[in-house]
């Protein structure tokens, strides 16, 4: 049992388990950059609208430079902000996450 009165232990022992789950496969963030194919279905969807990414990023309650850092792949937008742009593009957020 871990001192109570230690502030560096953590309470919450998954915490420090680095051991993978045998039933969930393991994520190699190489495979596929994600980041990058939000941000070109975006900027496509946001071209096709023949919307700015100043209007684009109004509608959404977005800075206009965060949305082109998320149109670039170097911004990782939040769920909240996924769905704000894909209500704003008219398409479902899933429809983001599609490859081109």
């Amino acid at each position: 049992m871990e001192n109570p009165d230690d502030l560096t232990s953590c309470v919450n022992e998954c915490v420090g388990n680095k051991t993978p789950s045998p039933d969930t496969p393991a994520v190699n963030k190489d495979q596929i950059n994600y980041k990058l194919i939000v941000g070109k279905r975006i900027k496509l969807l946001r071209q096709e609208l023949d919307v700015s990414q100043e209007v684009l990023a109004e509608r959404c309650g977005i800075y206009r430079t965060y949305l082109s850092r998320i149109e670039s792949g170097s911004a990782n937008p939040t769920l909240l902000v996924l769905v704000a742009l894909a209500d704003s593009l008219d398409v479902s957020p899933a429809q983001l996450l599609m490859d081109l």
